[in-house]
């Protein structure tokens, strides 16, 4: 009895010490609907920062490379993409990945139409443009910093459509394991910090740096609806609880790491407690002086 206690006390310990509660923000429940997911390796420790920009495609077929990972968004209109010989049609609130390097090439799906886009870009300097705009854009924001709290390895990249229901109140305290960036597409929110309260407005940006704490609510009316721009390690939740993230074992190698020497000791406490039974049980069946 002794020795299973031992060893049920060394995996809990184990297993609370590298699980984050289970928390729902807004962004990680069922209001949530995934609109495109990619891995993105490092880039030889080159500093990255997010970068949104919002343009127009003409009448035209408009061709380009893209110069830095990002996703594309379609916010009106619809347009045919070929990339690498694949023709895809994207409507409204579609989206897909476009890593850097990729040749493509875009045409308004539609007479008359002016279909308009954002991108959410991994920019690799401050103030770069793309060497091939897609038709007429403009950057709208460019994050302040370096993003912090990546693994040197592959990160998860991902864009999310959040639709919170009116009159909602604040979703349970949060923080990202890596950064974020809320783009506000209808309705206004409200977003807390420890600092300040804000409200946000249709075309507004949020940015949620690693190890940020905030919620979010809708107290008005209508819907409320945001994307979210989400890069994080890859393997660890983009959404943790403040008061039990550790980014020591954000890195997968400590945490296996941490696993092999829980195995260990119980290995070791198995081996011991085995051989203690059978030096006791040799020890009762020698022979007794009388």
């Amino acid at each position: 009895m002794r020795l299973a206690a031992i060893i049920i006390a060394i995996f809990e310990t184990v297993l609370a010490s590298s699980e984050a509660a289970a928390i729902t923000p807004y962004s990680s429940s069922p209001f949530r609907q995934l609109i495109a997911i990619a891995t993105v390796p490092a880039r030889n420790d080159v500093p990255l920062y997010f970068s949104i920009r919002t343009g127009t495609l003409g009448s035209g077929k408009t061709q380009g490379v893209a110069s830095e990972d990002g996703f594309y968004y379609q916010a009106s209109g619809a347009v045919k993409i070929n990339t690498a010989g694949q023709i895809t049609t994207l409507f409204p609130g579609d989206g897909m990945f476009m890593p850097a390097g990729t040749r493509f090439a875009l045409k308004a799906d539609g007479a008359g139409q002016s279909p308009t886009y954002l991108q959410f870009l991994l920019a690799s300097a401050p103030g770069s443009e793309p060497a091939q705009p897609i038709g007429t854009s403009v950057e709208v924001y460019r994050s302040p910093s370096p993003l912090p709290g990546l693994l040197p390895g592959s990160n998860l990249l991902t864009l999310n459509r959040v639709a919170v229901p009116p009159e909602s109140p604040c979703d349970p305290l949060h923080q990202r394991s890596g950064v974020a960036l809320h783009y506000i597409l209808a309705g206004v929110g409200a977003e807390f910090t420890v600092t300040r309260a804000r409200a946000r407005p249709p075309g507004s940006v949020s940015y949620e740096p690693h190890g940020l704490v905030y919620q979010w609510s809708n107290p008005g009316s209508k819907p409320l609806i945001y994307l979210v721009f989400n890069i994080n390690p890859k393997g660890v939740p983009p959404v943790v609880d403040p008061d039990d993230y550790d980014a020591f074992l954000a890195n997968s190698h400590v945490t296996w790491a941490i696993y092999c020497i829980a195995l260990s000791l119980v290995l070791t406490v198995l081996v011991f407690a085995t051989t203690s039974v059978d030096h006791d049980q040799k020890t009762d069946d020698r022979p007794r002086k009388r």
